[in-house]
């Protein structure tokens, strides 16, 4: 493939979207991308082409390429495929550079993508005077089989705002996100060569950003914390619970067996006392009716005097017999003494004797 015009660029470029927009061809869109990026550098256009447009173009075609990828499922592939169309990957347009490195980013894949950013941000060195970034003279001096390469080491320059975006993808997104190592992007952004507004700019992002990883912590501490006083007061309460449910079923075990035991008793009465009846007494005009309950209060109360006057009786027979009986014994041992006692029947007629007389 050999393009004369600027038209014959475009014209292809607008096929290979076709393809992945409207066919959903991504492979074949890919390659078609991928052919085009190749075949500019060796294409003897008819006017010269700027290169500003020549930019946009060969940045159009690896955007297709990074995109196609990521619908295959092979963002992870995509550096090798793009380092092996440019030649380096420092000869990557850098607007598909970030593209694919956020790709990346997205899908996880940190550790290749590590390796990717490091090697391009050493690429580069910054030059005071001009403000920009130009690739190391290490690096102009190596020749490349790669006419693309070659004719970008001539030519090519990078922005300090292009540069400070991959450096930001490096330290902020990877590092401190990703690998959550703040410290060491800190590390990276002071030691970097980097201008000076654009080294205070990331440390500011970094510094926010362990802000809020500081506030995270402490809130995910917090909860833990929570949490567990939580299980622990809930342990608690299940065991409170548990012993009040055991102390409860006790007592209304106990309720049950008394309420049986009454039931039993009451139903033993009630057999006992099926015969009683309401009884119907009538007086006169007036009629009363005695429920069985008042009727058996009743002969609860006849029952009970009866029982305490046939106890009375028997105290009053006791005592009375006491008595009688102490009386008999008292006759008795008056009998006796009196005929104990011995009498002279002769007293009534013998004289008594005189008394004798005093001599004066």
């Amino acid at each position: 493939m050999n393009f004369a015009s600027e038209l014959q660029i475009w014209e292809q470029i607008d096929v290979a979207e076709s393809r992945y927009t409207m066919d959903r061809k991504y492979e074949e869109a890919a390659s078609l991308a991928s052919d085009i990026i190749q075949t500019i550098p060796n294409s003897n256009f008819e006017t010269p082409v700027d290169d500003i447009d020549l930019a946009t173009m060969m940045n159009s075609a690896g955007m297709l390429i990074v995109q196609s990828y990521e619908q295959l499922g092979r963002i992870r592939q995509v550096f090798i495929e793009l380092k092996k169309i440019y030649g380096s990957i420092w000869a990557i347009p850098v607007e598909v550079f970030l593209t694919g490195a956020n790709l990346l980013v997205k899908d996880g894949f940190k550790l290749e993508l590590r390796e990717i950013l490091e090697e391009y941000l050493s690429k580069w060195e910054y030059m005071i005077d001009a403000g920009v970034y130009a690739l190391r003279e290490d690096e102009t001096n190596k020749l490349s089989s790669n006419t693309l390469e070659n004719d970008h080491k001539r030519r090519y320059f990078l922005s300090c705002e292009f540069y400070l975006e991959v450096a930001a993808v490096y330290t902020v997104k990877l590092l401190a996100r990703s690998f959550c190592n703040i410290e060491l992007a800190i590390s990276w952004v002071d030691s970097a060569d980097l201008p000076q507004d654009g080294r205070e700019a990331l440390l500011k992002k970094l510094q926010k950003l362990a802000k809020k990883q500081r506030r995270a912590a402490q809130r995910a501490a917090a909860r833990v914390s929570t949490a567990s006083s939580n299980e622990d007061s809930v342990e608690t309460e299940n065991e409170q619970s548990t012993a009040s449910k055991g102390d409860k079923e006790r007592k209304d075990f106990s309720r049950k067996l008394v309420q049986q035991s009454i039931q039993r008793g009451s139903d033993r009465l009630d057999t006992f006392l099926w015969w009683f009846r309401s009884i119907k007494i009538k007086i006169g005009g007036l009629q009363f009716v005695i429920p069985s309950g008042k009727l058996m209060l009743l002969f609860s109360l006849f029952f009970w005097m009866s029982f305490l006057l046939r106890k009375r009786g028997d105290v009053f027979r006791s005592l009375a017999k006491s008595k009688i009986n102490s009386l008999k014994q008292a006759a008795f041992d008056a009998l006796r003494l009196a005929f104990s006692v011995q009498m002279n029947p002769l007293a009534a007629v013998q004289q008594v004797p005189a008394l004798p007389r005093a001599s004066w």
